[in-house]
């Protein structure tokens, strides 16, 4: 089955084409002045000028009225360029800005997640399910963008449910099934009235994904399609969701039963066409997609570097959130993902950057996403280890901007159980006055471009001078750097997830030398 959209429409910041009738415009402007050109020289005939003062006349005002037609076209046509510009920038703006207001409230509806299940990862696959099944159907690109933001936000009235009954484990009463079912109205009235479209879409899914096509759901008992088409896609999707995922009252259905027992309900619960269509997007991805990924763990992680990086680009929060949140979930380790992930979705930023494909504010805001998602990856990390191991100082030095793959080594060193220390923007002079107060057992450098700054090597030789005994590792090619010319007995790290291991190595061979 496919609904055709309205369209996707010009895409921003691409010009329109100049048409016939912008051509046919330009012709009839030149007709004027034309005739004032005619006009001019019969005059100057009938006042008695000679055959060749009217010629010159003549000559003369049609330079004047092609000068001037040229000069008004090129103004006219940068006119039209800077207003295609400035409306290009806006709607950038306000599209950027509806984001940014769905996500505010995303974080809300993440919270509640949170409440009720391990990894909130439940909205995050509630828009990837939603979306899938609007583009089968043929939603133009505008609704599904808006859908992908919004389907996430369908349960963020939860936040007025109470924990006793939002999390009891077993069967609920009347009343408080009752009470959990106003949790539509209150998602409603928590996110309508907006100035944005996103947030629009979000109140009335949350209003209606709870209607069931034959007119027996709730809260307003509304039957067929006089249910918005948004909130029947996200129905589908969340009693899907909810079926093949683990509860609080009860563990996950299988797939094969989840789908059996959905498909028991075309025509009384969901929109018979729009469950079809959804059966045929699992058909075409298999029973379940992410069952396929985690069978071959080379695709997962794949998967989960193009969508990491695809949120980096778009500036897209949630979406880079819930990717990491999905790949903790499909059994990819945090090291994995600094190092198959995170790391190489930076490098793809920064290549983008250097080509002029991303401006600086969106390379500000993929640095700032990816510094969020690694504070809420270390909280996984570290929970509650204890630093009982040797004490490592990881420091960047001035000028180095490769501090998010020194914070990754950091991360992985303190789940190790080293007592780290970590700083950056050091000057050499400070980088020595930190190994003297802080007395680490191992220094870790960040990036080490030396083509580019001396003043790194020149730093790590009067470390070297200063505390030749301290053994020193180089992040080099894992945090962004080069090689070193001369690495005089230091190890350098060539992918992050050699750190712990690097670090064990340096300390046991250091150890060993002191012993001799």
């Amino acid at each position: 089955m496919r609904r055709s959209g309205s369209g996707a429409g010009n895409q921003p910041g691409r010009r329109s084409p100049r048409g016939p009738r912008k051509r046919q415009h330009r012709v009839l402007g030149v007709v004027p002045w034309a005739l004032l050109g005619a006009a001019a020289a019969v005059g100057a005939i009938l006042a008695g000028a000679s055959a060749l003062v009217a010629g010159c006349l003549v000559a003369l005002a049609c330079a004047g009225i092609a000068l001037g037609w040229r000069f008004g076209e090129n103004a006219k046509m940068a006119l039209e360029d800077e207003i295609e510009h400035r409306t290009s920038e806006l709607k950038r703006a306000l599209s950027e800005l509806e984001i940014a207001q769905a996500e505010t409230v995303q974080r809300l509806s993440m919270a509640v997640e949170f409440r009720d299940e391990d990894t909130g990862a439940h909205i995050e696959r509630i828009g990837r399910f939603s979306v899938l099944l609007a583009e089968h159907i043929g939603m133009d690109a505008d609704f599904c963008e808006r859908l992908r933001h919004a389907a996430p936000l369908h349960d963020v009235g939860k936040v007025a449910i109470p924990d006793a009954i939002l999390l009891k484990p077993g069967p609920l009463t009347p009343e408080e099934r009752a009470i959990v079912e106003t949790h539509a109205e209150e998602g409603h009235r928590l996110v309508r009235g907006s100035s944005s479209s996103i947030l629009d879409m979000a109140a009335t899914i949350a209003l209606s994904h709870q209607e069931k096509w034959d007119g027996t759901g709730y809260p307003r008992g509304l039957k067929g399609e006089a249910i918005p088409i948004e909130g029947r896609i996200v129905a589908v999707a969340d009693v899907f969701d909810a079926l093949t995922s683990d509860r609080v009252y009860r563990k996950a259905f299988s797939i094969e039963e989840g789908v059996q027992m959905m498909r028991e309900q075309r025509g009384r619960h969901f929109d018979p066409v729009l469950l079809d269509a959804f059966m045929e997007v699992l058909g075409m991805s298999g029973p379940d997609a992410r069952e396929q990924l985690r069978s071959d763990p080379v695709a997962l992680v794949e998967s989960s570097l193009e969508t990491f990086a695809t949120a980096l680009e778009r500036g897209d929060a949630e979406m880079a959130e819930g990717a990491i949140a999905t790949a903790i979930e499909d059994g990819v380790t945090p090291t994995m993902l600094h190092a198959e992930v995170i790391g190489p979705a930076l490098r793809r930023i920064n290549v983008l950057a250097e080509a002029g494909q991303i401006d600086a504010d969106r390379e500000h805001r993929a640095t700032t996403i990816t510094r969020r998602v690694l504070a809420t990856l270390y909280r996984y990390m570290t929970g509650s280890t204890e630093p009982t191991r040797e004490r490592v100082l990881l420091a960047g030095l001035e000028g180095d901007e490769h501090t998010l793959g020194l914070q990754m080594v950091h991360d992985q060193l303190a789940a190790a159980g080293f007592h780290t220390i970590f700083d950056t923007d050091l000057s050499a002079q400070r980088l020595l006055e930190m190994v003297d107060s802080q007395s680490p057992d191992l220094v870790v450098v960040g990036a080490t471009v030396f083509s580019e700054c001396d003043s790194v090597e020149l730093a790590l030789r009067d470390l070297r001078s200063h505390r030749p005994d301290l053994p020193i590792v180089l992040g080099g090619p894992a945090v962004g750097g080069s090689l070193p010319r001369e690495r005089g007995g230091m190890r350098v790290l060539e992918r992050i997830d050699e750190s712990v291991e690097a670090v064990e190595d340096l300390l046991a061979t250091s150890a060993s030398a002191a012993s001799v």
